[in-house]
């Protein structure tokens, strides 16, 4: 009796969870610098992907963009310096999903990199995620700093980060559940293909852009960027996925999933009714496919928030929206659905508006439920990018999630 009671009141509670997140209506309203945007913010605060971990602990690819925001800030003169003082405290490292905001890879942002602003009138709530920085395989997002990528987020803030701000001041915002359901019947999963959502977000911008900011050189170079950047609509879905599953967090009792992450040496979660607790375990295998010339023993973890796309319905969910991505999936068009199909298992239910056009346009699977997770034993697909050891991109492939956070999860909320 006691256990339908609790299983009873446990479904109460998803439903809520699951209501708040497909009532919110995100939408992306400004580009502002971290530090103007993120909450709790400091000019010598840098953010990173995963929950929490000492500094101690942080290496390769993803210690080393830290050392370079670090340096970027101009809070240290070498990486050597940002290094001591990173140590001794005086530059802070924190994670990303703390203050609002999630990161692809490695996740680093610090105080003047400019972050895409998603807000939902209905919650009140906001998502932010930094932009894009270009498919350029050397980047801070994959753990590089030198001089090509310094310049390159000097132009991201300088001259893009601007432009956009100025055009989305005008437009009065831009919502994106639309741009997502168009997309997902376009071929994208909204995760590792973004191809159509970014002509979409493309087609909404370029005109008001050159209204906004003119016909010059530098809009030119903005136009270019977009129209050749495939995955630039990725971190703006990151965001939205921020503000959506953030409206469940805090739900009592629900086991309804509001976060998954990866550091260099940890998967974990959280769930609506833990609020900002994490469950972890050592990071699974990630079966990629890779670059011409690279081989497994290239590859190594630096951290990812991407998955919030999953969290949210995206993603390796839908993967049977973007068969496109098969060589990076499932291996096959049917592997996909079948993978899709699995996850209608651990879910709550089905997107109202997020659909797949294969399979009749079925919703989503929608809510990851980390009880349902912890019974069955089938964990959340999910499609992500891969990096290689000494910093860059490497490729993309499938990461299977682990059971364990799960299983922790369930057993808080039960104890």
């Amino acid at each position: 009796m006691a256990q339908q009671r609790d299983d009873e009141r446990r479904a109460r509670a998803n439903a809520a969870a699951v209501a708040a997140m497909t009532a919110a209506e995100p939408v992306i309203t400004d580009v502002v610098p971290a530090l103007d945007a993120l909450p709790g913010m400091t000019p010598n605060t840098i953010l990173t992907s995963g929950a929490p971990l000492p500094w101690a602990r942080y290496a390769g690819g993803q210690r080393r963009a830290v050392l370079g925001a670090a340096v970027f800030e101009g809070l240290a003169a070498t990486v050597q310096e940002a290094d001591a003082l990173l140590h001794e405290g005086r530059i802070l490292v924190e994670p990303c999903h703390d203050h609002g905001c999630v990161g692809s890879v490695t996740g680093v942002a610090s105080a003047s990199m400019p972050v895409w602003v998603v807000t939902d009138p209905v919650s009140g709530g906001r998502g932010h995620c930094l932009l894009y920085e270009g498919s350029d395989r050397q980047r801070l997002t994959y753990g590089v700093w030198n001089e090509k990528v310094r310049r390159r987020l000097v132009w991201i803030r300088d001259v893009l980060a601007p432009h956009l701000a100025t055009t989305l001041r005008t437009t009065g915002g831009i919502p994106v559940k639309p741009l997502i359901r168009r997309a997902l019947g376009m071929g994208d999963d909204l995760h590792s293909r973004n191809t159509a959502a970014t002509a979409v977000l493309f087609q909404r911008l370029a005109g008001p852009l050159l209204d906004a900011n003119g016909l010059s050189a530098e809009s030119r170079e903005v136009l270019d960027f977009l129209s050749g950047n495939d995955l630039f609509f990725l971190h703006v879905a990151m965001a939205a996925g921020k503000c959506v599953a953030d409206t469940a967090a805090g739900t009592e009792h629900s086991s309804i999933v509001t976060a998954m992450a990866v550091s260099e040496h940890e998967f974990a979660i959280r769930v609506a009714g833990t609020g900002e607790r994490w469950f972890r375990a050592p990071v699974p295998e990630l079966k990629a496919k890779l670059f011409d010339g690279i081989t497994a023993d290239d590859i190594a973890f630096m951290g990812g928030e991407s998955l919030i796309t999953e969290t949210v319905g995206l993603g390796g969910l839908a993967a049977a929206a973007a068969f496109s991505l098969q060589d990076y999936s499932a291996g096959s068009a049917p592997g996909m659905v079948a993978a899709t199909e699995a996850m209608y298992g651990i879910t709550h239910g089905e997107h109202p508006e997020w659909k797949i056009p294969y399979l009749g346009f079925r919703g989503v699977p929608f809510g990851i439920d980390a009880a349902l997770v912890a019974s069955t034993g089938v964990t959340p697909s999910i499609h992500m990018g891969a990096a290689l050891r000494e910093g860059g991109h490497a490729g993309a492939g499938l990461l299977i999630a682990p059971a364990q956070p799960f299983q922790d999860a369930v057993e808080a909320l039960d104890g």
